[in-house]
């Protein structure tokens, strides 16, 4: 687990600095909001397409390759803006980095779920997390810094630097760590399964929790789209939208360090359901909040619903998986969760941009945040209908 969380820490702090970076370079080359919604859904085109043949290829062949592979592919993409900062490289960047990470991701998740037992799990995965949530933390801080604070113009080169440099740390421990992995971990599984993806969703329990997923990982992602540009339109810096992010990191990584004792009090589906409720008040509060302290406390608030609501779904998952298709369980639900990722900044950004002519300030966005607090509401009463399970 120290192996996986430190790697998981590298490699995805060089993927959400590239996102908010993204952002934020986009917002200072006068994109309008769809564009700035496009870009961050062209993070999630291809691994929504793609997520599932990912997960079967990760089970035929075993996770090193397809690790490597996926920080190259993030190292180039985000290589590609540092040297050229226009909307095009952005563009080219969005679709290849998310293409990068999720291959990366789909690993981790599948060996988190190997190492220890079925009782290990939650607690193994609210490790993993934790170690997401301080990269989540400290790469939209770093960003924002070296966009306002290096070189006489916005610094979005050093941004991108930045995760170039973390994707290339993380290919390189895996080269030299790869020697001292848990064995037999990061090998094909034998006895792969043939059968359809759908034969997956036949699983009462799974077709169950791949509805809980969509909702909050739908939160998730928007809160990454929705909180720079509502930072943009109060005034906030992009040093204070990485703050503000950050904020929302720093609650996850608190939230896990007490996930045992969730776990010992609550089952998953109460901490799921728990999670949407909470989340969904935070989103109705958001639009009506212009102070940068303020939006601060509000992401802290919205990391600590969020936050307990991944580690338990993601045991659940693999507890009720044949481990012989744990690659393809994964990839299915990062399909899902990319297709809301790929749909809705696009759509929520036209919307935008269609409301600032008849709304102003910071209510502008403001149906927005709502929409998704409704969402979330009918995705908390959902889970805890089944809490007893």
């Amino acid at each position: 687990m120290f192996i996986l969380i430190c790697l998981s820490m590298t490699g995805y702090g060089a993927f959400a600095a590239s996102r908010v970076t993204v952002s934020l370079t986009a917002i200072g080359l006068q994109a309008p909001t769809f564009v700035v919604g496009l870009l961050l859904s062209l993070y999630a085109m291809l691994p929504m397409l793609l997520s599932v043949s990912m997960g079967r290829w990760v089970d035929r062949v075993g996770s090193r390759r397809p690790m490597l592979l996926g920080m190259a592919g993030l190292a180039t993409a985000c290589a590609i803006p540092a040297s050229f900062t226009t909307l095009p490289a952005l563009f080219v960047n969005s679709v290849f980095a998310g293409t990068g990470f999720i291959l990366f991701h789909i690993c981790i998740q599948k060996l988190t779920g190997e190492v220890g037992t079925s009782a290990d799990r939650v607690r193994n995965f609210g490790m993993l997390s934790v170690g997401y949530s301080a990269s989540g933390f400290l790469g939209p801080i770093c960003a924002g810094w070296l966009i306002d604070h290096v070189g006489s113009t916005p610094g979005y080169w050093a941004s991108f630097a930045m995760s170039v440099g973390l994707a290339s740390l993380t290919f390189a421990l895996m080269q030299w760590v790869w020697r001292i992995d848990v064995r037999g971990s990061t090998e094909p599984v034998s006895g792969q399964s043939k059968g359809r993806v759908l034969d997956l969703l036949k699983t009462p329990q799974l077709r169950s929790l791949y509805v809980a997923v969509v909702m909050p990982a739908s939160a998730w992602r928007l809160q990454m789209f929705l909180v720079p540009v509502q930072g943009s339109q109060v005034g906030l810096s992009a040093s204070q939208i990485g703050l503000v992010l950050g904020a929302f990191s720093a609650a996850t990584f608190v939230v896990r360090l007490a996930m045992p004792i969730f776990a010992r009090r609550f089952s998953e589906w109460q901490m799921i359901g728990g999670a949407q409720a909470a989340a969904g008040l935070v989103y109705l509060a958001f639009p009506l909040v212009t102070s940068h302290y303020g939006m601060i406390a509000l992401a802290f608030l919205l990391g600590l619903g969020l936050g307990t609501g991944h580690p338990s779904v993601m045991a659940l998952l693999h507890r009720v998986t044949p481990p012989n298709r744990l690659g393809e369980a994964v990839g299915l639900r990062m399909a899902m969760v990319n297709a809301t990722q790929t749909t809705m900044p696009t759509a929520f950004g036209a919307l935008g941009s269609a409301l600032s002519v008849v709304l102003t300030g910071s209510l502008v966005f403001a149906p927005m945040f709502w929409g998704v607090a409704v969402m979330l509401g009918f995705g908390s009463h959902s889970a805890l209908r089944r809490r007893h399970e």
